[in-house]
């Protein structure tokens, strides 16, 4: 039977959100579409992947790691493919750091009917088979090919067979998506790729995206980060990545598809390459960015909105 205390997917119970549902469409169309490029051809070096957030439209609480919370940052998620297959990626966690032990959305059987939901290597099999689905009133976040949806119990994150009901949910688009961050320091500085400068909201030049891929042999996830005033289509784009890989190269900025432009992080605050190896410091003197051995320290940075800088 369904779970004590889920509420049925209906378009009358739903409380719609003010955006329209034109635009909430849309997000949807944007989502599906990525997920349907795990059956088409190879994506491209730096794929588009939507940004978005999981609303229950009752309450406004969004679908994190950890059940539904208030919507911030860690309920950001976007869609994995990888190995034809798609999965629900916790796009920052945390920080922009990623872990591929715990990174995905993975449904653990709890019993006949019921499963939980929480965040697991995105190499499992419970964590390939995700799906989300439009419908009226709200989209259905699907597991092990249809056949199993997210209902809601509390402020937790269940699982039970389609058949017996889910909880429609809103799918958003995250203005991080929409308008990229900046990389900014404690004294008010904004990394460019090349070197550190005051921050200027007003100067597209400092607005990054960042891209999670899923191209390495292992198929773990890691990060891209690319120049967001730039179309993702553009010939040539390009992402932060260093001239060499000897200990005090400067950053520069590269091809997407160049090797020192994956596997980039923001980890324990420091904006990383290689897994945490190398950190980027910055010459107080000229502003440079140069690398250097993380455990010999690294410049601290931290991503923020055009509306979070404060002055």
């Amino acid at each position: 039977r369904p779970l004590s205390g889920h509420r049925m997917a209906s378009s009358t119970c739903l409380h719609m959100r003010s955006t329209s549902s034109t635009r909430r469409a849309a997000v949807l169309v944007v989502v599906a579409a990525a997920l349907a490029v795990a059956h088409g051809k190879a994506p491209e070096p730096l794929p588009i992947r939507v940004v978005f957030q999981l609303q229950d439209p009752i309450d406004g609480l969004c679908l994190s790691p950890r059940g539904f919370a208030p919507c911030d940052t860690t309920t950001l998620w976007t869609v994995g493919v990888t190995s034809g297959r798609q999965s629900i990626v916790s796009f920052l966690n945390p920080g922009l750091n990623p872990a591929p032990e715990a990174q995905c959305l993975e449904r653990v059987p709890n019993g006949k009917w019921d499963s939980f939901v929480r965040l697991g290597s995105c190499k499992a099999s419970n964590s390939l088979k995700w799906n989300i689905k439009p419908q009226m009133g709200g989209a259905m976040v699907t597991a092990d090919d249809n056949k199993q949806c997210v209902a809601r119990q509390g402020h937790f994150a269940r699982m039970q067979p389609c058949d017996f009901g889910y909880t429609a949910l809103n799918v958003v688009e995250a203005s991080l998506h929409e308008r990229g961050f900046l990389l900014t320091t404690r004294d008010g500085t904004c990394f460019d790729g090349v070197r550190f400068r005051m921050c200027d909201p007003k100067d597209y030049k400092l607005y990054w995206g960042a891209a999670l891929r899923f191209d390495s042999p292992k198929s773990e996830g890691y990060y891209s980060f690319f120049k967001f005033h730039q179309l993702r289509s553009e010939p040539g784009q390009k992402c932060l990545a260093r001239e060499s890989s000897k200990k005090g190269s400067p950053t520069t900025l590269a091809e997407c598809s160049s090797a020192s432009a994956k596997s980039w992080a923001i980890i324990d605050g420091k904006l990383a390459h290689e897994h945490g190896k190398m950190c980027v410091k910055r010459d107080d003197k000229t502003g440079a960015a140069k690398m250097q051995p993380c455990k010999e320290g690294g410049t601290q940075v931290s991503w923020k909105t055009a509306d979070q800088l404060r002055f």
